[in-house]
Protein backbone atom coordinates (compact mmCIF):
# COMPACT_ATOMS: atom_id res chain seq x y z
CA UNK A 1 0.00 0.00 0.00
CA UNK A 2 2.64 2.29 0.82
CA UNK A 3 4.76 1.45 -2.22
CA UNK A 4 1.63 2.30 -4.13
CA UNK A 5 0.93 5.49 -2.61
CA UNK A 6 4.72 6.56 -3.26
CA UNK A 7 4.50 5.85 -6.56
CA UNK A 8 1.38 8.01 -7.64
CA UNK A 9 3.16 10.66 -5.47
CA UNK A 10 6.68 10.22 -7.31
CA UNK A 11 4.11 9.94 -10.65
CA UNK A 12 2.20 13.63 -9.45
CA UNK A 13 5.41 15.18 -8.77
CA UNK A 14 6.65 14.03 -12.04
CA UNK A 15 3.82 15.82 -14.02
CA UNK A 16 4.22 18.79 -12.10
CA UNK A 17 7.36 19.00 -13.00
CA UNK A 18 6.81 18.82 -16.65
CA UNK A 19 4.08 21.33 -16.22
CA UNK A 20 6.75 23.47 -14.54
CA UNK A 21 9.19 23.44 -17.26
CA UNK A 22 5.85 23.87 -19.68
CA UNK A 23 5.14 26.98 -17.79
CA UNK A 24 8.89 28.18 -18.06
CA UNK A 25 9.20 27.81 -21.48
CA UNK A 26 10.40 31.71 -23.66
CA UNK A 27 7.04 31.10 -25.52
CA UNK A 28 5.14 30.36 -22.11
CA UNK A 29 6.86 32.99 -20.75
CA UNK A 30 5.91 35.68 -22.68
CA UNK A 31 2.10 34.68 -22.39
CA UNK A 32 2.16 35.43 -18.47
CA UNK A 33 3.98 38.24 -18.46
CA UNK A 34 1.86 40.09 -21.16
CA UNK A 35 -0.65 40.90 -19.02
CA UNK A 36 1.24 41.97 -16.19
CA UNK A 37 3.03 44.41 -18.32
CA UNK A 38 -0.55 45.63 -19.89
CA UNK A 39 -1.98 45.92 -16.55
CA UNK A 40 1.06 48.26 -15.52
CA UNK A 41 0.51 50.38 -18.53
CA UNK A 42 -2.81 51.06 -17.81
CA UNK A 43 -1.93 51.49 -14.39
CA UNK A 44 0.14 54.34 -15.01
CA UNK A 45 -3.34 55.52 -16.35
CA UNK A 46 -5.20 55.18 -13.49
CA UNK A 47 -6.77 52.60 -15.66
CA UNK A 48 -8.36 48.91 -14.99
CA UNK A 49 -9.09 46.30 -17.74
CA UNK A 50 -12.66 46.64 -16.09
CA UNK A 51 -13.05 50.25 -16.82
CA UNK A 52 -11.98 49.86 -20.10
CA UNK A 53 -13.92 47.81 -21.52
CA UNK A 54 -16.65 49.80 -19.96
CA UNK A 55 -14.79 53.05 -22.20
CA UNK A 56 -14.32 51.02 -24.86
CA UNK A 57 -18.67 50.08 -25.25
CA UNK A 58 -19.51 53.66 -24.53
CA UNK A 59 -17.05 55.40 -27.15
CA UNK A 60 -17.96 52.62 -30.29
CA UNK A 61 -21.03 51.83 -29.39
CA UNK A 62 -22.36 49.06 -31.08
CA UNK A 63 -18.73 48.09 -32.98
CA UNK A 64 -18.42 45.45 -31.60
CA UNK A 65 -14.70 45.02 -33.67
CA UNK A 66 -13.68 47.41 -30.61
CA UNK A 67 -15.02 45.98 -27.59
CA UNK A 68 -12.99 44.67 -25.42
CA UNK A 69 -13.75 41.27 -23.35
CA UNK A 70 -13.43 41.55 -19.50
CA UNK A 71 -11.30 38.10 -19.70
CA UNK A 72 -8.85 40.19 -21.59
CA UNK A 73 -6.19 38.88 -19.93
CA UNK A 74 -7.38 35.45 -19.44
CA UNK A 75 -7.42 35.19 -23.89
CA UNK A 76 -3.93 36.62 -23.61
CA UNK A 77 -2.65 33.73 -21.89
CA UNK A 78 -4.50 31.76 -24.18
CA UNK A 79 -2.11 29.98 -26.91
CA UNK A 80 -2.73 31.27 -30.48
CA UNK A 81 -4.72 34.11 -29.36
CA UNK A 82 -3.53 37.84 -30.17
CA UNK A 83 -5.57 41.19 -30.08
CA UNK A 84 -7.08 42.63 -33.84
CA UNK A 85 -6.07 45.61 -34.57
CA UNK A 86 -9.42 47.01 -33.41
CA UNK A 87 -8.34 45.70 -29.57
CA UNK A 88 -5.22 47.65 -30.31
CA UNK A 89 -6.78 50.51 -32.08
CA UNK A 90 -8.88 50.44 -28.71
CA UNK A 91 -6.28 50.72 -26.24
CA UNK A 92 -4.68 53.11 -27.74
CA UNK A 93 -7.06 55.61 -27.83
CA UNK A 94 -8.84 55.08 -24.82
CA UNK A 95 -5.39 55.17 -22.44
CA UNK A 96 -3.89 58.30 -25.18
CA UNK A 97 -0.60 56.22 -25.63
CA UNK A 98 0.58 55.22 -29.51
CA UNK A 99 -0.69 53.10 -31.37
CA UNK A 100 3.19 52.11 -32.16
CA UNK A 101 4.06 51.39 -28.78
CA UNK A 102 0.85 49.22 -28.66
CA UNK A 103 1.87 46.72 -31.30
CA UNK A 104 5.20 46.54 -29.87
CA UNK A 105 3.60 45.93 -26.04
CA UNK A 106 2.50 42.81 -27.86
CA UNK A 107 4.89 41.90 -29.62
CA UNK A 108 4.67 43.39 -33.06
CA UNK A 109 7.94 44.86 -34.52
CA UNK A 110 7.31 47.35 -37.37
CA UNK A 111 10.68 47.22 -38.11
CA UNK A 112 10.67 44.04 -39.55
CA UNK A 113 8.87 46.02 -42.65
CA UNK A 114 11.65 47.60 -43.86
CA UNK A 115 14.26 44.73 -43.20
CA UNK A 116 12.35 41.94 -44.95
CA UNK A 117 11.09 44.69 -47.66
CA UNK A 118 15.31 44.93 -48.00
CA UNK A 119 16.08 41.07 -47.82
CA UNK A 120 13.29 39.90 -50.16
CA UNK A 121 13.76 40.08 -54.04
CA UNK A 122 11.76 42.08 -55.71
CA UNK A 123 10.51 41.99 -59.94
CA UNK A 124 9.87 45.57 -59.58
CA UNK A 125 11.93 48.27 -58.47
CA UNK A 126 10.39 49.58 -55.02
CA UNK A 127 10.71 52.18 -52.99
CA UNK A 128 11.98 50.60 -49.12
CA UNK A 129 9.94 51.86 -46.02
CA UNK A 130 12.90 53.75 -44.19
CA UNK A 131 10.56 55.01 -41.28
CA UNK A 132 12.26 54.40 -37.69
CA UNK A 133 8.95 53.34 -36.23
CA UNK A 134 10.37 53.36 -32.61
CA UNK A 135 13.55 55.76 -32.37
CA UNK A 136 13.87 54.41 -28.74
CA UNK A 137 15.14 50.60 -29.91
CA UNK A 138 19.06 50.65 -29.22
CA UNK A 139 21.49 49.50 -31.18
CA UNK A 140 24.93 48.93 -31.51
CA UNK A 141 27.32 51.74 -32.14
CA UNK A 142 30.64 52.87 -32.24
CA UNK A 143 33.07 55.96 -30.99
CA UNK A 144 36.28 57.14 -32.52
CA UNK A 145 39.64 55.73 -31.84
CA UNK A 146 42.82 58.26 -31.13
CA UNK A 147 44.14 59.06 -34.50
CA UNK A 148 47.76 60.71 -34.58
CA UNK A 149 47.59 60.97 -38.53
CA UNK A 150 45.03 61.36 -41.49
CA UNK A 151 42.74 58.56 -42.18
CA UNK A 152 44.51 55.99 -44.30
CA UNK A 153 43.27 55.25 -47.96
CA UNK A 154 42.06 51.54 -47.06
CA UNK A 155 41.40 50.00 -43.20
CA UNK A 156 39.56 47.89 -41.44
CA UNK A 157 36.80 49.91 -39.13
CA UNK A 158 38.33 48.14 -36.15
CA UNK A 159 41.59 50.28 -36.61
CA UNK A 160 39.17 53.72 -36.79
CA UNK A 161 36.49 52.98 -34.59
CA UNK A 162 35.82 50.76 -31.04
CA UNK A 163 31.85 49.47 -29.75
CA UNK A 164 30.79 51.92 -27.84
CA UNK A 165 27.09 49.73 -26.42
CA UNK A 166 24.03 49.79 -27.03
CA UNK A 167 22.78 53.09 -27.55
CA UNK A 168 19.25 54.32 -28.69
CA UNK A 169 18.41 55.22 -32.52
CA UNK A 170 16.95 58.43 -30.84
CA UNK A 171 20.39 59.83 -29.93
CA UNK A 172 21.84 59.06 -33.41
CA UNK A 173 19.94 60.21 -35.90
CA UNK A 174 20.37 64.02 -36.19
CA UNK A 175 17.59 66.62 -35.60
CA UNK A 176 14.83 67.15 -38.44
CA UNK A 177 13.47 64.81 -41.37
CA UNK A 178 15.86 62.10 -42.53
CA UNK A 179 15.51 63.12 -46.44
CA UNK A 180 16.49 60.67 -48.91
CA UNK A 181 14.94 57.94 -50.68
CA UNK A 182 15.88 54.21 -50.46
CA UNK A 183 14.65 51.70 -53.13
CA UNK A 184 15.46 48.15 -54.07
CA UNK A 185 15.99 47.45 -57.49
CA UNK A 186 13.97 45.29 -58.95
CA UNK A 187 15.62 42.07 -61.59
CA UNK A 188 12.83 43.28 -64.44
CA UNK A 189 12.98 46.72 -64.66
CA UNK A 190 17.16 47.16 -64.27
CA UNK A 191 16.90 50.07 -66.93
CA UNK A 192 20.78 51.49 -65.39
CA UNK A 193 22.23 47.69 -65.86
CA UNK A 194 25.26 46.94 -64.98
CA UNK A 195 25.95 50.77 -63.44
CA UNK A 196 22.93 49.16 -61.02
CA UNK A 197 22.18 45.81 -60.87
CA UNK A 198 18.89 43.58 -59.68
CA UNK A 199 18.82 43.36 -55.89
CA UNK A 200 21.07 46.56 -55.15
CA UNK A 201 19.62 48.83 -52.65
CA UNK A 202 20.23 52.52 -53.78
CA UNK A 203 19.72 55.86 -52.07
CA UNK A 204 18.02 58.93 -53.98
CA UNK A 205 18.67 62.44 -52.80
CA UNK A 206 15.51 64.53 -53.75
CA UNK A 207 17.53 67.93 -53.24
CA UNK A 208 20.01 67.37 -55.90
CA UNK A 209 17.01 67.13 -58.77
CA UNK A 210 16.68 70.72 -59.51
CA UNK A 211 19.98 71.26 -60.16
CA UNK A 212 20.81 68.17 -62.28
CA UNK A 213 17.76 66.99 -63.61
CA UNK A 214 18.39 69.44 -66.90
CA UNK A 215 20.77 67.63 -69.24
CA UNK A 216 21.86 69.37 -72.53
CA UNK A 217 19.02 69.29 -75.00
CA UNK A 218 19.47 66.25 -77.08
CA UNK A 219 21.84 64.91 -74.27
CA UNK A 220 21.41 61.79 -72.11
CA UNK A 221 22.03 62.40 -68.25
CA UNK A 222 25.26 61.42 -66.47
CA UNK A 223 23.72 61.11 -63.47
CA UNK A 224 21.09 58.30 -62.49
CA UNK A 225 17.80 59.08 -60.93
CA UNK A 226 14.99 57.62 -59.44
CA UNK A 227 11.90 58.31 -61.62
CA UNK A 228 8.10 57.05 -60.85
CA UNK A 229 5.58 56.63 -63.57
CA UNK A 230 1.93 55.23 -63.44
CA UNK A 231 3.62 51.57 -63.71
CA UNK A 232 5.89 51.83 -61.39
CA UNK A 233 9.51 53.09 -59.79
CA UNK A 234 13.13 52.87 -62.17
CA UNK A 235 16.65 53.98 -61.95
CA UNK A 236 17.84 55.25 -65.02
CA UNK A 237 19.63 58.23 -66.91
CA UNK A 238 17.63 60.60 -68.67
CA UNK A 239 16.70 62.06 -72.08
CA UNK A 240 15.06 65.54 -72.74
CA UNK A 241 13.81 65.61 -76.17
CA UNK A 242 11.73 68.43 -75.64
CA UNK A 243 10.68 71.14 -72.89
CA UNK A 244 8.95 69.23 -69.77
CA UNK A 245 9.28 66.02 -71.49
CA UNK A 246 11.41 62.72 -70.74
CA UNK A 247 12.48 59.45 -71.86
CA UNK A 248 13.71 56.92 -69.30
CA UNK A 249 16.97 55.69 -71.16
CA UNK A 250 18.24 51.94 -70.86
CA UNK A 251 22.08 51.29 -70.96
CA UNK A 252 22.56 47.89 -72.83
CA UNK A 253 19.16 46.21 -72.52
CA UNK A 254 15.72 46.32 -74.66
CA UNK A 255 13.31 48.76 -72.94
CA UNK A 256 10.63 50.14 -75.08
CA UNK A 257 11.36 54.05 -75.27
CA UNK A 258 8.08 55.54 -73.61
CA UNK A 259 8.47 59.42 -73.63
CA UNK A 260 6.69 60.88 -70.46
CA UNK A 261 5.22 64.43 -69.70
CA UNK A 262 7.04 65.68 -66.49
CA UNK A 263 4.85 66.51 -63.65
CA UNK A 264 1.26 64.34 -65.03
CA UNK A 265 2.75 61.38 -66.46
CA UNK A 266 6.57 61.09 -64.87
CA UNK A 267 8.02 62.62 -61.60
CA UNK A 268 11.89 62.48 -60.66
CA UNK A 269 11.73 62.01 -56.92
CA UNK A 270 15.86 62.19 -56.59
CA UNK A 271 19.22 61.83 -57.79
CA UNK A 272 20.50 58.31 -56.87
CA UNK A 273 24.12 59.17 -55.37
CA UNK A 274 24.84 55.72 -53.14
CA UNK A 275 23.79 52.15 -53.73
CA UNK A 276 24.66 48.88 -51.79
CA UNK A 277 25.41 45.83 -54.07
CA UNK A 278 25.61 42.50 -52.50
CA UNK A 279 28.91 40.70 -54.70
CA UNK A 280 27.69 37.32 -53.86
CA UNK A 281 25.14 35.12 -55.67
CA UNK A 282 22.31 34.03 -53.78
CA UNK A 283 21.66 30.61 -52.54
CA UNK A 284 18.63 28.00 -54.64
CA UNK A 285 15.51 29.87 -53.67
CA UNK A 286 11.51 29.06 -54.65
CA UNK A 287 11.53 33.48 -55.49
CA UNK A 288 13.04 33.64 -58.31
CA UNK A 289 16.29 36.26 -57.40
CA UNK A 290 19.15 36.60 -59.88
CA UNK A 291 22.02 39.37 -60.55
CA UNK A 292 21.16 39.16 -64.10
CA UNK A 293 18.11 41.37 -65.20
CA UNK A 294 15.44 40.10 -67.24
CA UNK A 295 13.17 42.65 -69.60
CA UNK A 296 9.32 42.40 -68.46
CA UNK A 297 6.90 41.99 -71.98
CA UNK A 298 5.17 45.29 -70.97
CA UNK A 299 8.10 47.26 -70.67
CA UNK A 300 9.47 45.87 -73.63
CA UNK A 301 6.69 46.62 -76.12
CA UNK A 302 6.32 50.44 -76.76
CA UNK A 303 3.24 51.32 -74.53
CA UNK A 304 1.12 55.25 -73.65
CA UNK A 305 2.11 56.71 -70.41
CA UNK A 306 -0.89 57.85 -68.17
CA UNK A 307 -1.99 60.30 -65.77
CA UNK A 308 -0.38 59.34 -62.61
CA UNK A 309 -2.52 59.78 -59.38
CA UNK A 310 -2.37 63.14 -57.89
CA UNK A 311 -1.92 61.82 -53.87
CA UNK A 312 -4.79 64.31 -52.65
CA UNK A 313 -6.71 62.23 -50.01
CA UNK A 314 -6.73 58.88 -48.27
CA UNK A 315 -6.95 56.25 -51.06
CA UNK A 316 -9.87 53.61 -50.08
CA UNK A 317 -7.44 50.53 -48.69
CA UNK A 318 -9.14 47.86 -51.31
CA UNK A 319 -7.57 49.76 -54.63
CA UNK A 320 -4.33 50.78 -52.69
CA UNK A 321 -3.21 47.56 -51.75
CA UNK A 322 -4.55 46.34 -55.69
CA UNK A 323 -2.55 49.23 -57.11
CA UNK A 324 0.41 48.29 -55.27
CA UNK A 325 0.29 44.48 -56.44
CA UNK A 326 0.13 45.76 -60.15
CA UNK A 327 3.19 47.85 -59.19
CA UNK A 328 4.86 45.37 -57.66
CA UNK A 329 3.92 42.83 -60.64
CA UNK A 330 2.99 39.99 -58.67
CA UNK A 331 -0.12 38.10 -58.91
CA UNK A 332 -2.04 36.88 -56.16
CA UNK A 333 -0.99 33.08 -56.22
CA UNK A 334 3.28 34.75 -56.38
CA UNK A 335 2.07 37.04 -53.51
CA UNK A 336 1.13 34.05 -51.32
CA UNK A 337 3.98 32.26 -52.40
CA UNK A 338 6.32 35.08 -51.17
CA UNK A 339 4.27 35.61 -47.99
CA UNK A 340 5.16 31.95 -46.81
CA UNK A 341 9.32 33.02 -47.03
CA UNK A 342 8.07 35.71 -44.81
CA UNK A 343 6.69 33.41 -42.38
CA UNK A 344 9.41 31.39 -42.16
CA UNK A 345 11.46 34.38 -41.63
CA UNK A 346 9.46 35.38 -38.89
CA UNK A 347 8.89 31.79 -37.67
CA UNK A 348 5.00 32.13 -37.50
CA UNK A 349 2.43 30.66 -40.00
CA UNK A 350 0.05 33.74 -39.03
CA UNK A 351 2.16 35.77 -41.62
CA UNK A 352 0.78 33.23 -44.63
CA UNK A 353 -1.66 34.99 -46.49
CA UNK A 354 -3.39 32.62 -48.69
CA UNK A 355 -4.24 33.58 -52.49
CA UNK A 356 -8.25 33.72 -51.47
CA UNK A 357 -7.42 36.18 -48.19
CA UNK A 358 -5.35 38.74 -50.42
CA UNK A 359 -8.26 39.06 -53.38
CA UNK A 360 -10.30 39.82 -50.20
CA UNK A 361 -8.45 42.64 -48.63
CA UNK A 362 -8.95 44.10 -52.20
CA UNK A 363 -12.35 44.25 -52.46
CA UNK A 364 -13.07 44.69 -48.70
CA UNK A 365 -12.14 48.02 -46.92
CA UNK A 366 -11.92 46.27 -43.69
CA UNK A 367 -8.82 45.70 -41.84
CA UNK A 368 -7.50 42.01 -41.57
CA UNK A 369 -8.34 40.60 -38.39
CA UNK A 370 -4.92 39.25 -37.55
CA UNK A 371 -2.59 42.11 -37.33
CA UNK A 372 0.37 39.87 -38.65
CA UNK A 373 -1.45 40.26 -42.25
CA UNK A 374 -1.25 43.50 -42.36
CA UNK A 375 2.65 43.25 -42.28
CA UNK A 376 2.55 40.76 -44.51
CA UNK A 377 1.03 42.98 -47.23
CA UNK A 378 3.10 46.01 -46.01
CA UNK A 379 6.11 43.45 -46.76
CA UNK A 380 4.91 41.89 -49.93
CA UNK A 381 3.85 45.49 -51.79
CA UNK A 382 6.29 48.19 -50.27
CA UNK A 383 3.63 50.05 -48.35
CA UNK A 384 4.39 52.17 -45.95
CA UNK A 385 2.95 50.57 -42.30
CA UNK A 386 1.65 54.24 -41.77
CA UNK A 387 0.15 55.18 -44.99
CA UNK A 388 -1.92 51.81 -44.97
CA UNK A 389 -3.36 52.53 -41.29
CA UNK A 390 -4.26 55.88 -42.39
CA UNK A 391 -6.20 53.96 -45.43
CA UNK A 392 -8.31 52.46 -42.66
CA UNK A 393 -8.54 55.46 -40.58
CA UNK A 394 -5.93 54.59 -38.14
CA UNK A 395 -3.03 57.12 -36.97
CA UNK A 396 -0.19 55.10 -36.24
CA UNK A 397 1.63 58.43 -34.73
CA UNK A 398 -0.01 60.71 -31.98
CA UNK A 399 -0.36 59.95 -28.02
CA UNK A 400 2.02 59.89 -25.75
CA UNK A 401 5.24 57.54 -25.23
CA UNK A 402 4.59 54.49 -23.24
CA UNK A 403 7.32 54.52 -20.11
CA UNK A 404 10.30 52.65 -21.19
CA UNK A 405 10.29 50.04 -18.73
CA UNK A 406 6.84 48.58 -19.94
CA UNK A 407 8.27 48.40 -23.33
CA UNK A 408 9.79 45.05 -24.73
CA UNK A 409 13.55 44.01 -24.37
CA UNK A 410 14.26 45.08 -27.64
CA UNK A 411 13.97 48.67 -26.46
CA UNK A 412 15.83 49.20 -23.16
CA UNK A 413 18.18 46.18 -22.15
CA UNK A 414 16.67 45.54 -18.42
CA UNK A 415 19.71 44.65 -17.17
CA UNK A 416 21.22 48.05 -18.31
CA UNK A 417 19.18 50.83 -17.84
CA UNK A 418 18.90 53.81 -20.18
CA UNK A 419 22.25 53.89 -21.99
CA UNK A 420 24.59 57.37 -21.98
CA UNK A 421 24.55 59.51 -25.17
CA UNK A 422 26.67 59.36 -26.89
CA UNK A 423 28.73 63.13 -27.09
CA UNK A 424 28.58 64.71 -30.62
CA UNK A 425 31.73 64.94 -32.44
CA UNK A 426 32.26 67.18 -34.99
CA UNK A 427 36.15 65.56 -36.03
CA UNK A 428 36.79 62.13 -36.49
CA UNK A 429 36.09 59.64 -38.97
CA UNK A 430 32.43 59.01 -38.28
CA UNK A 431 31.45 62.63 -38.13
CA UNK A 432 34.15 64.02 -41.54
CA UNK A 433 32.06 60.02 -43.42
CA UNK A 434 28.70 62.54 -42.25
CA UNK A 435 28.98 65.33 -43.58
CA UNK A 436 30.52 64.11 -46.86
CA UNK A 437 28.02 61.36 -47.67
CA UNK A 438 24.86 61.27 -44.97
CA UNK A 439 24.43 59.78 -41.81
CA UNK A 440 23.94 55.97 -42.46
CA UNK A 441 20.43 54.25 -42.91
CA UNK A 442 19.69 53.01 -39.84
CA UNK A 443 15.96 51.28 -40.51
CA UNK A 444 18.85 48.59 -42.33
CA UNK A 445 20.35 47.70 -39.04
CA UNK A 446 19.00 44.82 -39.15
CA UNK A 447 19.15 43.88 -42.33
CA UNK A 448 23.41 43.50 -42.36
CA UNK A 449 23.56 39.93 -42.49
CA UNK A 450 20.74 39.43 -45.00
CA UNK A 451 22.12 42.52 -47.48
CA UNK A 452 26.01 41.26 -47.36
CA UNK A 453 25.55 37.53 -47.38
CA UNK A 454 27.15 36.45 -44.04
CA UNK A 455 25.73 34.02 -41.43
CA UNK A 456 25.76 36.67 -39.08
CA UNK A 457 25.94 40.76 -38.85
CA UNK A 458 29.76 41.93 -39.80
CA UNK A 459 31.73 42.79 -36.92
CA UNK A 460 34.09 45.73 -37.09
CA UNK A 461 36.74 43.45 -38.55
CA UNK A 462 34.59 42.36 -41.60
CA UNK A 463 33.97 45.95 -43.18
CA UNK A 464 36.77 48.31 -44.32
CA UNK A 465 36.98 51.83 -45.19
CA UNK A 466 37.96 52.15 -48.50
CA UNK A 467 37.04 55.44 -49.91
CA UNK A 468 40.65 56.98 -50.35
CA UNK A 469 41.58 54.49 -53.19
CA UNK A 470 43.30 55.18 -55.88
CA UNK A 471 42.23 53.45 -58.66
CA UNK A 472 39.63 50.99 -59.14
CA UNK A 473 41.06 47.37 -59.80
CA UNK A 474 36.99 45.86 -60.24
CA UNK A 475 34.13 47.21 -62.12
CA UNK A 476 31.98 46.61 -59.05
CA UNK A 477 34.66 48.54 -56.72
CA UNK A 478 34.33 51.92 -58.99
CA UNK A 479 33.40 54.71 -56.06
CA UNK A 480 33.69 52.35 -53.28
CA UNK A 481 33.61 53.60 -49.85
CA UNK A 482 33.35 50.87 -47.88
CA UNK A 483 33.51 46.89 -48.59
CA UNK A 484 32.47 43.88 -46.40
CA UNK A 485 35.02 40.63 -46.26
CA UNK A 486 34.12 37.30 -45.44
CA UNK A 487 37.21 36.28 -44.25
CA UNK A 488 36.34 32.55 -44.54
CA UNK A 489 36.34 33.03 -48.32
CA UNK A 490 40.57 33.03 -48.79
CA UNK A 491 41.12 30.84 -51.56
CA UNK A 492 41.12 32.87 -54.83
CA UNK A 493 39.64 31.40 -57.80
CA UNK A 494 38.30 33.28 -61.01
CA UNK A 495 35.09 32.69 -63.32
CA UNK A 496 36.55 31.85 -66.70
CA UNK A 497 33.28 32.36 -68.29
CA UNK A 498 31.75 35.61 -66.58
CA UNK A 499 32.23 38.78 -67.68
CA UNK A 500 34.52 41.50 -65.67
CA UNK A 501 32.01 43.12 -63.27
CA UNK A 502 30.66 39.06 -62.55
CA UNK A 503 34.40 38.31 -61.22
CA UNK A 504 34.82 38.04 -57.14
CA UNK A 505 37.31 40.58 -55.69
CA UNK A 506 39.21 40.44 -53.14
CA UNK A 507 41.68 41.94 -50.24
CA UNK A 508 44.83 41.12 -50.44
CA UNK A 509 47.61 43.09 -47.95
CA UNK A 510 51.30 42.80 -49.11
CA UNK A 511 53.67 42.78 -46.86
CA UNK A 512 54.53 46.58 -46.81
CA UNK A 513 50.81 46.88 -44.94
CA UNK A 514 49.09 48.22 -48.23
CA UNK A 515 45.94 46.55 -49.96
CA UNK A 516 44.88 45.64 -53.03
CA UNK A 517 41.19 45.14 -54.07
CA UNK A 518 41.07 43.42 -57.37
CA UNK A 519 40.04 39.74 -58.93
CA UNK A 520 42.83 37.75 -58.31
CA UNK A 521 43.40 33.65 -58.30
CA UNK A 522 45.75 31.34 -56.96
CA UNK A 523 48.21 29.71 -59.52
CA UNK A 524 51.19 27.38 -57.97
CA UNK A 525 51.51 28.87 -55.20
CA UNK A 526 51.15 32.44 -57.28
CA UNK A 527 48.84 35.33 -56.24
CA UNK A 528 47.96 36.36 -60.06
CA UNK A 529 45.91 39.84 -59.34
CA UNK A 530 43.65 40.50 -62.57
CA UNK A 531 42.95 44.18 -62.79
CA UNK A 532 40.01 45.19 -64.38
CA UNK A 533 40.05 48.95 -64.67
CA UNK A 534 39.00 51.13 -67.46
CA UNK A 535 42.40 52.32 -68.57
CA UNK A 536 45.50 49.62 -68.84
CA UNK A 537 47.18 48.23 -65.24
CA UNK A 538 49.92 46.02 -65.47
CA UNK A 539 49.17 42.35 -63.67
CA UNK A 540 50.98 42.04 -60.23
CA UNK A 541 52.09 38.54 -58.88
CA UNK A 542 52.62 37.95 -55.14
CA UNK A 543 54.01 34.87 -53.45
CA UNK A 544 51.23 33.81 -51.58
CA UNK A 545 51.93 34.13 -47.92
CA UNK A 546 55.10 35.88 -48.35
CA UNK A 547 54.63 39.10 -50.58
CA UNK A 548 51.07 39.10 -49.80
CA UNK A 549 47.93 37.33 -48.34
CA UNK A 550 44.20 36.70 -49.27
CA UNK A 551 41.86 38.69 -46.40
CA UNK A 552 38.84 37.45 -47.70
CA UNK A 553 36.45 37.92 -50.67
CA UNK A 554 34.35 41.45 -51.02
CA UNK A 555 30.77 40.22 -50.63
CA UNK A 556 29.19 43.63 -50.82
CA UNK A 557 29.71 47.39 -51.17
CA UNK A 558 28.74 50.42 -50.60
CA UNK A 559 29.72 52.74 -53.21
CA UNK A 560 28.97 56.42 -54.47
CA UNK A 561 27.46 56.15 -58.37
CA UNK A 562 27.76 60.61 -59.03
CA UNK A 563 29.06 61.57 -62.14
CA UNK A 564 30.74 64.70 -62.55
CA UNK A 565 28.25 67.03 -64.03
Amino acid sequence: MNDKCGCSRSKRRMQGDVRSRAQTSPAAQARLALPDRIRAVLATRNLTLYEVARQAREKFGGDRRYHIARNFYFQLRTPGFTPTLHHVSALSQISNYGLSDWLAVFGFRSDDISRLQAHLPKARTALLDSTLYDPRVVIPWFKERPQRSPFPPIAPLSQLLEPLGLTPQSSLVPPGRDVYLYAKIGRQDALAFPDLLPGSIVRADPRLVAKLSRPAAGKVSNQIFLVEHRRGFCCCRLHRPAKNRVSLVSTQLPFADVEFQLGSEARILGVVDLEFRKLINPPPSAIPECTLPEVAPDLARHWKPTTLDRGAGVERPGLLLRNARLRAALSLRAASEMSRAIATALRDPRYFASQASLSDYEVRDAPPRHIHKLLTLCILYSIRFGELLRSFGLRLDGGAAIPDKWMPPSVWPPSEGHPKSQEQHTTGFIATVSRRFGGPPFFLHNSLAALSGLPEPPSLNDVFWVGGQRKAMHPALVGALFIVVNRRRRRPFTLRRKSAWEQPPYLLMKRDGSYVLAGCSLENGTIVVHPRAQSFVRSDRFRDRVDAEVIGQIVAVVRSILSPS
